[in-house]
């Protein structure tokens, strides 16, 4: 109830829509009063023989407080609409009318404004989940599917929406009547309402019951939708691998085990709110059965009329329907509860890579990026990168090469602080990363990646990515640059063709050109690149090397590669085994040195594109610079 609570709290930026919400619903209870305090003389004046005298022996009885203002207020609007409209005995009719009317005036009033409250605050809701989302770092996805997150956002707090914009009205609608309808029932006959008192018990054990075992069964049944969008969420983005290895049916069946699991949690906690409403009748006509047999002999004893009862009956019959919203209510919040708290528990989840306090702003990359002495664990894994000392020089181009396994992308990783190192430091311009703002750190890095990630928009929108009202001319002469213009210019659209789900109308050059295009366009003082050509076929590497030749020019570049075509301009390489670097040196000096980097491109971990390595250009050694 606590998490539930919580997001009361978040609604209170929309506390404006609260005062409209409370005249409206105080008036829709005056209302409802108002038009059953009518019942007694429409029996008793204009439904009995004898209304006239009946209507003056009603009149001199003493009548309690709350029954005798509603008669003078029900006699002066009689009064004043026949001055004005002459009519008799039909004046008490128009007033009931008059009465339903304005409740149900209100009632929209208050529906509208508990649905503007609601809605906006689920809105609200859903955005907090997703900020938090966006400030994890890569260790929290690494434990948290995808799937699962997918569930919290739509199906979880889906649950809180019917529960805050559907039925959070009816709480406080039915709460504000229900009292009204209680003060006049006590009002109207004390002895009938204290044996109502005496049956209500009745009436909320079944309640209470129902409540308990559906919150246990909510978190089964939204535990297994996670478990359902997981299922499909890797299905979706594993479709190649699955149809090459002809896995559709493993799949099928995988897919079908999980919505059988979610449709038995889902029908157990169905059955339990199917359940409430059949007992909760059965329970209410046994209590109004005892009542009707109290009543019958109050009423042969003439302790009261039939104008009382069937105005008191009809009490009852207006206060069951809150009763019944207030209890469709509860149902509705046990999930909301359950709802709330594993929504919480993606709000509330510690980040690990946060801006410290006093942290600064960088200004620019200084004399380059450092490591120094840095020392590298995922987890309670073994070190990946230990005790690494590595520079990269402003305006020059560093190679990291090895086998699999020896940390390289580790490396990348670590300078936009993805992860944080446990020892040592990773410095840009001479200053520890940690110490700066990831803002500023973020702003000043490029980087593509081996993994082209575009996004369902158009292409102008991919290119200039995140900015608004970006300049046409810079967005064309980014794809200028990355050799993307031409291919543009030929999709159906041109810049405003939409490129679907991760880009996947385009070949995998096209995409890693625009991912090249994108970085262009931010032109950031440090480049990273990461495998950016090891899944290209020969042509398509051919563009996007010479898109990234255009891409480093001028940059402090890190280089990650399998690709002798990527690492042999570099200014120096450096070799990386076993998370420590084992060799240094320009293309040239490394081949001829005969060791590891040698042994990688002889094994091909190194692909040159043929069979022997490429020949050594004649300017490596010129560049090298160091």
């Amino acid at each position: 109830m606590r998490h539930f609570l919580r997001v009361l709290w978040v609604a209170r930026r929309h506390a404006a829509w609260v005062l409209l919400v409370i005249v409206s619903m105080a008036m829709v209870a005056c209302a409802t009063v108002f038009a059953l305090n009518l019942i007694r003389p429409i029996y008793d004046n204009l439904l009995s023989p004898g209304g006239a005298s009946r209507a003056v022996s009603a009149a001199a009885t003493p009548k309690p407080f709350l029954v005798s203002r509603l008669d003078a207020v029900s006699a002066q609007a009689q009064a004043w609409i026949q001055a004005r409209l002459g009519t008799g005995r039909s004046t008490l009719l128009l007033l009931v009318l008059v009465a339903i009317v304005a409740k149900n005036v209100f009632t929209f009033l208050a529906r509208y404004s508990v649905a503007q409250l609601g809605l906006a605050t689920v809105r609200d809701l859903r955005d907090l989940v997703f900020d938090a989302v966006l400030r994890q770092s890569p260790r929290y996805f690494h434990d948290v599917s995808s799937g699962v997150l997918m569930s919290r956002v739509v199906n979880d707090v889906r649950l809180v929406q019917e529960a805050l914009a559907e039925r959070f009205g009816d709480l406080l609608q039915s709460s504000v009547t229900l009292i009204g309808i209680l003060a006049y029932l006590f009002s109207l006959n004390l002895h009938l309402s204290l044996v109502v008192l005496l049956l209500a018990p009745l009436l909320l054990a079944p309640v209470v019951h129902f409540a308990r075992r559906l919150r246990r069964r909510s978190w089964q049944s939204q535990e297994r939708m996670g478990d359902l969008t997981t299922v499909l969420d890797e299905a979706v983005h594993g479709m190649k691998v699955i149809q090459a290895f002809g896995m559709e049916r493993f799949e099928a069946e995988r897919f079908r085990n999980a919505t059988q699991r979610h449709f038995w949690a889902n029908l157990r906690a169905r059955a339990i709110q199917i359940a409430n409403a059949p007992v909760m009748e059965i329970v209410g006509a046994v209590g109004a059965l005892a009542l009707i047999g109290y009543a019958s002999s109050r009423i042969a004893s003439g302790a009261m009329t039939i104008g009382d009862f069937s105005a008191f009956l009809l009490g009852l019959w207006a206060a069951y329907a809150p009763v019944k919203n207030l209890n469709q209510f509860n149902l509705a919040l046990q999930q909301a509860v359950v709802a709330s708290e594993r929504i919480f528990q993606v709000i509330d989840e510690p980040v690990d890579i946060l801006d410290l306090p006093g942290a600064v702003v960088l200004q620019g990359v200084g004399d380059g990026v450092e490591l120094e002495g840095v020392w590298f664990a995922y987890e309670d894994d073994a070190w990946v990168l230990s005790d690494l000392r590595m520079a990269i020089p402003t305006g020059r181009t560093v190679a990291l090469v090895g086998p699999s396994g020896a940390g390289k992308s580790t490396v990348a990783q670590l300078i936009p602080r993805f992860w944080d190192v446990q020892r040592g430091a990773v410095r840009v311009g001479g200053r520890d990363v940690r110490e700066s703002t990831l803002a500023s750190l973020r702003g000043l890095i490029g980087l593509v990646t081996q993994e082209t990630i575009l996004f369902n928009d158009t292409v102008r929108a991919n290119i200039a990515f995140g900015r608004d009202n970006p300049s046409q001319d810079r967005i064309e002469a980014a794809a200028r640059a990355a050799f993307a213009h031409d291919f543009i210019l030929q999709l159906p659209k041109g810049y405003d063709t939409v490129i679907g789900e991760s880009g996947l109308s385009l070949s995998g050059g096209q995409r890693q050109r625009l991912a090249i295009a994108r970085a262009l366009f931010k032109d950031p003082p440090i480049l990273i690149l990461d495998e950016a050509t090891s899944s290209l076929d020969a042509e398509s590497e051919r563009l996007v090397q010479e898109a990234l030749e255009n891409l480093m020019k001028g940059r402090t570049t890190l280089v990650i590669a399998h690709r002798l075509s990527t690492v042999r301009n570099a200014n120096e390489i450096l070799v990386l085994h076993e998370g420590r670097i084992v060799e240094r040196g320009t293309f040239r000096n490394l081949l001829e040195a005969d060791g590891v980097f040698a042994h990688l491109v002889s094994m091909h971990e190194l692909a040159g594109g043929d069979d022997a390595p490429p020949p050594v250009p004649e300017e490596s050694e010129e560049r090298s610079g160091s």
